[in-house]
């Protein structure tokens, strides 16, 4: 009966030390050494060299838990716009008489801005304009040009222009969610189209008269911009700061400040 346990105990110690043995094999199996590198493809993974640094991860890689950090805000962004804007009358005296509350101006253009930080950004911008004032009594009184034939019926001063400007957006509240921003900057036009346009009644007959005298009407202009913006709609403010009259010329001007609003998209 002893030696039945005898043999027993010897046979399970035997397969004991076989299974060891054949899980250190399987360990070894698995340590892949390139050079003076060690390499381990069992977890936890381990890379050693000697004479260098060791480079441990305990656990293998999970690419959930490894996400690229996201900008908080983007950085560049651009707009398109469409504006409508009128005159504001201001000292009636000292300017050519017009017609007010009506649409003086049309504008359309590209925006691009550069955010410095979450309240802060620059913009450029890049735009197509065109005014249209609708006078009284400049042909009569010999305003801006002398002798008008007929009866006068109507008469505008308009230009065409393209230009640039300079805008500083702040950004004001709610900071997470589209907030209201204030913009302030300046622009600069060039008129490459300008002239005064009279219909007159001659003779029963309906006649147009277009005058462009390069001598009296100045081809750039120059203000400051201001709006504020929520979505895609802005509110704006333009002040020119230039004479649409060459001043020895012509004296009396035309009002300068004018308000409309802006859809963006």
């Amino acid at each position: 009966m002893k030696r039945d346990n005898i043999k027993y105990f010897t046979t399970a110690l035997i397969f004991c030390f076989a299974v060891v043995s054949v899980s250190n094999r399987a360990y070894a199996q698995r340590v892949i050494k390139i050079g003076q590198a060690e390499i381990s493809v069992q977890p936890p993974i381990t890379v050693k060299k000697q004479d260098s640094l060791h480079y441990f991860w305990s656990e293998p890689y999970d690419k959930a838990d490894k996400k690229l950090a996201k900008p908080r805000y983007p950085r560049k962004y651009s707009d398109f716009f469409f504006g409508l804007g009128t005159i504001i009358p201001t000292d009636r005296e000292s300017y050519i008489d017009m017609q007010y509350g009506r649409i003086n101006t049309i504008e359309m253009g590209y925006k691009y801005f550069y955010k410095f930080s979450r309240r802060y950004a620059l913009g450029t911008t890049f735009q197509y304009t065109y005014y249209n004032y609708k006078l009284n009594n400049a042909a009569q009184n010999n305003l801006i040009v002398q002798d008008v034939p007929g009866e006068v019926k109507k008469e505008y001063f308009r230009t065409d222009n393209i230009g640039t400007g300079l805008i500083n957006r702040f950004y004001l509240f709610p900071l997470k969610r589209n907030p209201f921003m204030l913009d302030l900057g300046a622009y600069v036009d060039f008129s490459f189209s300008k002239r005064y346009n009279v219909k007159t009644l001659e003779r029963g007959k309906t006649r147009k008269y277009k005058y462009r005298d390069a001598s009296k009407f100045n081809p750039l202009q120059a203000g400051l911009y201001g709006a504020i913006t929520k979505g895609d709609y802005s509110l704006y403010l333009r002040y020119r700061l230039t004479n649409l009259f060459n001043p020895l010329e012509l004296e009396p001007e035309l009002p300068e400040l004018s308000i409309g609003i802006q859809f963006n998209w």
